[in-house]
């Protein structure tokens, strides 16, 4: 049994609730996930099970005409090829090519698995932009959130109360409130999302949780945005009785509309008193087992954690060392890279120096960025604008809105001062901007500390999620060297309430600007940003290829968001393989089927390059749903699990 605690490399350490005074900036960078965890140790099992990784040779099938079954796609050099056979040793790959060829350069008498009919073996697929430990600890709540699987529950759901609404997201935690699951004792839920609810009651208070959900327990509801959250009146007399025991009495707002940290972490201080703290620990550590074991069944190889919080030697959560202690047990199904976050010069000073070198990683686990969070985000109406949003605070269309998003720091000059501290220390940023007016802030902060095109193969520098880029931009980004990250789900999830309600027809078009940086010569990434959309690389490239808006009412063809914008199947596929290696600092290991990297890989039952829908307006329409026959990491058998 290995105990984290305070220190960098072993022992036990605990965690405890924090009441930070930090802005909240997106969902998945908030301090506030971390104000869940209750005063534990966590510990974390040695797996002294070793898995045995096999000797193999994957071939495809030729049948007696001559016909090739089977495909096998290494993506060598970022190229379309195709290879008859692939073999693997010692969780390496030995050697691709022609069947003759690589069946001499393995042990006589290999075994040999065969390929048939469309099932096609291609690189492990990499998420290049996740949140573990937040998703985790924000999982353990009620999920009412927009999607089931990776469809938007409004697209899917059978039944009229099963649509995405107000009334739905009240009903499951009303089924809650008589029969569990508790938190502590609260009824919880996380991941509501108002901007894509159908119909027009969009509004949560103390009155409407107690009228639709009940007044037995008390309440938390947790907006995707992390901007907001509600709690009903028996909520309010529990938290207001708890501080003044404690002889610190507070005001709750009688509403029971709760705004940022400083009206909602006083309230996460209480729920997480509740929390038992024998039981929590093996929870959270299920919860990210869990999320290991979901992206193993969607083909994932690699997670790349956008935001993992350096540790400063004080009592609270020590991210970057649990991750590596999860990512080097043997049987851990995925590999791990990440970003550790930092939110002044000051952060990165105290944090980053002297305790943590880019790059010094091996295959398992890597820290080879810093992650800055400039901005919000535009579908919770906090993401940095040139111009006002369209819509209010509750989604209503207002022509005289006012609001334009939230800049995270108070002086462009301190977010330059940190741009260029990273910078100095050798440090490859990826910075996270979604509004216009982030992204030229980002961009005069590269400029301004000396990045180029000259260090773009080197440095590698990233802008995250690069929502509404304009033709400007891309020029900047090119002249500079910068690489964007597309959270695609911008335009599949989110497209049509973006076009017709938060940004108008004009903007909307800018979303996800993947053919234009194509065309620069850029190397782009797909995105998640697990918990904001569902794990799924396939899910990903279909987006990316068809750019149909999802959320768009089910009356007719499926429309498109800018289709100037779709790229093809074989750019989609590299995105989530070979160029997203590149992005995340690990072709040395990943990314393609080339011999001596690590023998990770997919069997999926059709090809992504060849996969036709039945759909004659979409003929990628369910990509997202090719089944996912196996996956290997390190020449063992992740998915289904293997027994060795």
């Amino acid at each position: 049994m290995v105990f984290l605690n305070n220190s960098l490399l072993e022992g036990n350490f605990m965690t405890q609730a924090c009441n930070h005074s930090d802005s909240i900036t997106c969902s998945c960078c908030s301090p506030l996930w971390k104000s869940f965890i209750p005063d534990i140790t966590i510990n974390i099992s040695n797996d002294i099970n070793k898995v045995n990784a096999e000797t193999l040779i994957f071939r495809i099938a030729t049948g007696a005409d001559g016909a090739a079954g089977g495909t096998i796609l290494t993506l060598e050099n970022g190229q379309s090829a195709s290879v008859e056979a692939m073999g693997i040793q010692d969780g390496i790959i030995v050697a691709t090519g022609s069947y003759n060829y690589v069946k001499t350069q393995m042990p006589p008498g290999t075994q040999e698995r065969v390929l048939s009919g469309s099932q096609t073996l291609i690189p492990g697929l990499i998420e290049p932009h996740v949140h573990i430990i937040p998703t985790a600890v924000l999982n353990l709540a009620t999920d009412v959130g927009p999607f089931i699987g990776q469809n938007l529950r409004s697209q899917v759901a059978q039944k009229p109360e099963d649509q995405y609404t107000r009334q739905w997201v009240t009903s499951q935690l009303k089924h809650v409130m008589k029969s569990g699951p508790y938190m502590g004792g609260w009824v919880i839920g996380h991941n509501v999302d108002p901007s894509l609810f159908l119909g027009d009651d969009k509004a949560f208070n103390a009155t409407i949780l107690d009228q639709e959900i009940g007044t037995d327990k008390p309440v938390f509801i947790m907006n995707a945005s992390m901007h907001l959250a509600y709690i009903n009146n028996h909520a309010i007399t529990v938290v207001q009785q708890y501080y003044k025991d404690k002889g610190q009495p507070i005001t709750i707002s009688p509403d029971g509309i709760l705004a940022e940290i400083e009206g909602i972490a006083p309230v996460i201080a209480v729920i997480t008193s509740s929390q038992n703290p024998l039981t929590f620990p093996f929870q959270l550590n299920q919860s990210i087992d869990n999320i290991f074991v979901q992206a193993s069944q969607r083909g994932v190889t690699y997670l790349f954690d956008a935001g993992i919080e350096p540790w400063d030697g004080k009592s609270l959560l020590n991210q970057p060392l649990l991750l590596k202690l999860k990512a080097r047990a043997s049987r851990c199904p995925t590999r791990i890279g990440g970003a550790l976050v930092v939110t002044s010069p000051d952060d990165f000073k105290n944090k980053i120096n002297n305790r943590y070198l880019p790059n010094t990683g091996d295959s398992r686990f890597n820290l080879p960025c810093i992650k800055v969070v400039s901005d919000g985000s535009n579908q919770g109406l906090t993401g940095y604008q040139l111009q006002p949003y369209c819509c209010d605070n509750n989604y209503e269309k207002n022509a005289s809105e006012q609001n334009i998003g939230v800049f995270n720091f108070d002086y462009p000059t301190v977010f330059n001062h940190l741009v260029s501290e990273a910078v100095q220390y050798n440090w490859p940023l990826m910075i996270h901007a979604n509004g216009g007016q982030a992204i030229d802030r980002t961009l005069l902060a590269f400029r301004q500390a000396g990045v180029t095109q000259s260090t773009y193969n080197e440095r590698r520098d990233r802008m995250e999620h690069a929502s509404l880029l304009s033709d400007q931009n891309l020029d900047d980004m090119k002249a500079l060297g910068i690489s964007p990250s597309f959270l695609i789900g911008h335009v599949g999830y989110w497209g049509w309430v973006f076009q017709q309600t938060i940004l108008g027809e004009q903007r909307a078009s800018l979303l996800d600007r993947c053919q234009s940086a194509l065309k620069q010569g850029m190397r782009i990434t797909l995105h998640s940003d697990n918990s904001v959309t569902p794990l799924g690389p396939l899910r990903m490239m279909e987006q990316a290829i068809s750019r149909v808006m999802e959320g768009a009412p089910a009356n007719g063809d499926s429309p498109v968001l800018n289709e100037q914008e779709s790229i093809s199947r074989f750019d989609a596929l590299k995105a989530m393989t070979y160029d997203a290696a590149w992005q995340c600092h690990a072709e040395q290991w990943v990314g393609s089927l080339t011999a001596g990297k690590c023998a990770d890989f997919v069997i999926l039952a059709d090809s992504p390059i060849t996969y036709h829908s039945a759909d004659k307006n979409n003929p990628v329409a369910g990509m997202r749903d090719i089944p996912v026959l196996e996956t290997w990491k390190g020449g063992w058998q992740t998915y289904p699990k293997s027994a060795s």
